[in-house]
């Protein structure tokens, strides 16, 4: 409806510059613009939720199933080669959350569910205190299902997973150490937790005929998700100008210091794993698709703008180093970090500006406002 009458307005436009010469050039202006939006497909939060987001949901609930699968094996008959397949596993796990992060709406808000999967920025060392008192402790109750998600959120995700998998020692520990068995358990518990999680958020949307998914795509409000649904396409563009901001305030100024001097390589995130940059490049990546598919719902000149900077964010994260911590430390790798958040603020602010105001939302408050 709405591109019809965009097109009836640009033929009008058009006649009316044959007709009164002396307006000629500003019914061509007019032609222009009405003309650019005649080509902007709509865009439809629903649909994006369909064909952008659930799909990065079935690849994390995916990752999480095989990652239990390779855990329970493992406790069956440890080995240090063993560990090997843990660690491919938990990387597919930390990227295909890194996907989806930035998502503040929808079922993934339900119990506390993205603190439990990620802890991040963790507070005080919480994850090494919560972690070793857990090693500790033999009372096996705590790692009951029913139990283990009662725990602190420090010991029940990714972070947690990392230690066990990447701390100094941790392979001996894990494969025939004192506290092998322990350690096994705890791993298999975390990523039974993780699994539980990743398949209740994706379980919880539903599909296009039925559930959540299919409540939105219906118009019909959800008095817990979305008591405003035409809010969605809102919060969607605000979690994405939110996903520059993670990467930038949370993942790169916060490891540079305001000097050299002032450097802190320790808060690098998944730095233990060496996962530092790929984690980054997961989110950047992730953020980029959703701003392709948000800017189809622009003019031609605002989509050029918006794409452009969303691929030179892209680029600027790939040339960074794999040891963010390291590169923060040294002169050169600064320089590096440096580019890439001047590409990474680039990009957010195309998110307000065309892609906010061409598509007529407005920009609400992120989860790190305030901060």
């Amino acid at each position: 409806m709405f591109r019809s009458l965009i097109a009836v307005l640009v033929a009008l436009a058009a006649q009316l510059g044959q007709a009164v010469p002396g307006i000629a050039a500003a019914a061509t202006l007019l032609t222009q613009v009405f003309a650019g939006r005649a080509f902007a497909a709509p865009v439809s939060a629903p649909e994006v939720v369909e064909d952008w987001l659930l799909p990065r949901y079935d690849t994390l609930a995916a990752a999480t199933t095989v990652q239990l699968a390779a855990w329970e094996a493992f406790c069956k008959a440890p080995s240090e080669a063993g560990i090997t397949e843990l660690r491919t596993r938990f990387g597919a796990v930390s990227d295909a959350w890194a996907a989806v992060e930035f998502i503040t709406f929808g079922p993934v808000v339900l119990s506390l569910r993205a603190d439990r999967f990620n802890l991040f920025p963790e507070r005080r060392n919480a994850v090494a205190r919560s972690l070793t008192e857990l090693i500790a402790d033999p009372t096996e109750e705590r790692l009951a299902p029913d139990r283990f998600p009662r725990l602190s959120a420090a010991v029940q995700g990714v972070p947690a997973l990392e230690r066990l998998l990447y701390d100094d020692g941790a392979v001996p520990a894990l494969a025939s150490g004192n506290e092998a068995a322990r350690r096994c358990a705890i791993g298999r518990a975390i990523a039974a937790n993780l699994d539980e999680i990743a398949r209740g958020i994706r379980e919880g949307w539903g599909s296009r005929d039925a559930g959540l998914l299919g409540q939105l795509r219906a118009g019909k409000p959800d008095p817990v998700y979305f008591p405003d649904p035409n809010a969605l396409l809102s919060q969607m563009v605000t979690d994405l100008a939110g996903a520059y901001q993670r990467v930038v305030d949370q993942r790169l100024l916060v490891v540079l210091g305001k000097s050299l001097d002032d450097a802190k390589p320790a808060l690098a995130d998944r730095r233990r794993s060496g996962r530092s940059k790929a984690t980054i490049l997961a989110v950047v990546a992730s953020a980029g698709a959703l701003t392709e598919r948000l800017a189809a719902g622009l003019d031609a000149k605002a989509q050029g703008i918006v794409d452009k900077a969303g691929r030179d964010a892209l680029a600027a994260v790939g040339r960074l180093p794999d040891d963010i911590g390291a590169a923060a430390a040294e002169p050169k790798g600064r320089k590096v970090i440096d580019a890439a958040v001047v590409a990474l603020k680039a990009a957010q602010r195309t998110v307000a500006d065309p892609l906010a105001s061409g598509l007529g939302v407005p920009l609400g408050f992120n989860a790190l406002d305030g901060d």
